[in-house]
């Protein structure tokens, strides 16, 4: 499939620094993928429309080691597999607005009933500002840690964390406002 994504490519620079992409990050991407859709093969499918698109648009990828690069990478996955959801989203139950500041992040999940009602989170998710959005993806899609988050967004470790239970608060509102629609 490299070679494939490499004859998108012109430039020999770009191609040898796609081909670094590649291996250094796929892996991580359809990680995300795989979280936002839950089945391998169409995370794989988001993953391969996210290296294309990147392919294409080479000259927009700075330093592979940057943050900036990484954060990049795994939103772009992150978008396609979103989109990917959306065709294929169903509508699902109820969910109950509780105090999610004393929630661990596993009580949170339950109380979301992740299993059942993934589109719909994936959806409310889309819908929240880009503030509240980024921290809560790179916390429960991607596993990143409250300090990874902060030094990937250049924020304060404290501000991430409001940032995710505000998140949080926004997210169940916006579930239970659907579900009464």
């Amino acid at each position: 499939m490299l070679m494939f994504y490499m004859s998108l490519i012109d430039n020999d620079d770009d191609r040898a620094k796609f081909e670094l992409l590649y291996k250094n990050y796929k892996k991580r991407m359809v990680s995300v993928a795989f979280s936002v859709l839950g089945n391998k093969e169409d995370a794989e499918d988001a993953v391969h429309d996210t290296f294309i698109k990147i392919a294409r648009n080479m000259r927009s990828i700075g330093d592979l080691d940057s943050d900036e690069t990484l954060s990049y990478v795994l939103k772009a996955a992150k978008n396609n597999a979103i989109n990917l959801s959306q065709k294929n989203a169903t509508r699902n139950k109820h969910i109950q607005l509780e105090d999610v500041e004393n929630m661990t992040d596993e009580q949170f999940l339950e109380k979301l009933n992740i299993q059942e009602n993934y589109e719909d989170v994936v959806k409310a998710i889309q819908s929240i500002s880009n503030t509240y959005k980024d921290v809560l993806f790179y916390h429960f899609v991607a596993g990143m840690k409250i300090k990874e988050i902060a030094d990937l967004l250049g924020r304060k470790n404290f501000t991430v964390h409001q940032q995710i239970i505000r998140g949080k608060k926004k997210l169940i509102e916006i579930l239970e406002n659907d579900l009464r629609d």
